[in-house]
């Protein structure tokens, strides 16, 4: 962790030397830079390790995660309850990337997420480094930026701490120099992001990861937040 750190001493001046030159999000999205940052932990799960300094290009992610309403309008089909800011669930891998190809955009990688919801520095939680439960979205019908006492991800995403699961595009893979065996590891689960409404504190964490087969996802409320390119 200390050299992870080291090296990001230097990585913050550039990274945020950029303002005059940081493109404009389209709506309901927002920015986040190319560069370094810390990824995994050093003492989270066996699939979070090693820690490590990964790096993205720039690129845009949506503010919120993707509603009732907005998904409704891709597909008509979509039952879902009265309350159309809800976040949309139980939504298969496979929808999910379908809607984001229809919206223009795609579903994050594992890196371009866990970047959104940490910045660069490796803190555990989207809003620092100790847990606090008024800051965790325990209810959806306080989402979309709402809720009381909520703050925003470094780069002012809103309810990556609980809500609903993300869905991210990677496979669930061990990390370069993982030298911990799973089972699980290949292509046959995608991996979600974020924890739920439903989770402890120890799902809500930034660099925790969790595996699903992604066209049967019934016991779990699964949502989309999309990204998009920087042309």
């Amino acid at each position: 962790m200390k050299s992870c750190l080291t090296l990001l001493t230097f990585l913050v001046p550039i990274l945020y030397l950029v303002g005059q030159e940081t493109p404009t999000p389209p709506e309901g999205m927002v920015y986040v830079p190319a560069g370094e940052f810390i990824m995994g932990s050093t003492y989270g799960d066996p699939d979070e390790k090693p820690q490590q300094i990964a790096s993205t290009k720039a690129f845009f992610i949506d503010k919120y995660e993707v509603s009732n309403a907005e998904f409704a309008k891709y597909d008509p089909t979509f039952k879902f309850p009265p309350e159309k800011k809800n976040n949309a669930v139980i939504v298969t891998w496979s929808k999910a990337n379908a809607y984001a190809q229809w919206a223009g955009k795609r579903l994050p990688s594992e890196k371009e997420w866990e970047k959104a919801a940490r910045g660069i520095d490796g803190r555990v939680f989207p809003w620092g480094n100790t847990y606090d439960n008024t800051y965790v979205v325990w209810d959806q019908k306080k989402t979309r930026g709402t809720s009381i006492a909520k703050p925003a991800s470094p780069y002012g995403c809103y309810d990556m701490a609980g809500s609903v699961w993300e869905w991210t595009s990677d496979w669930y893979k061990p990390y370069p120099g993982n030298t911990v065996p799973m089972e699980q590891y290949g292509e046959t689960y995608k991996v979600m992001r974020g924890g739920s409404n439903f989770n402890n504190h120890s799902f809500i964490r930034t660099s925790q990861r969790y595996y699903v087969l992604p066209e049967k996802i019934h016991v779990y409320p699964v949502g989309i937040r999309c990204v998009k390119d920087i042309d």
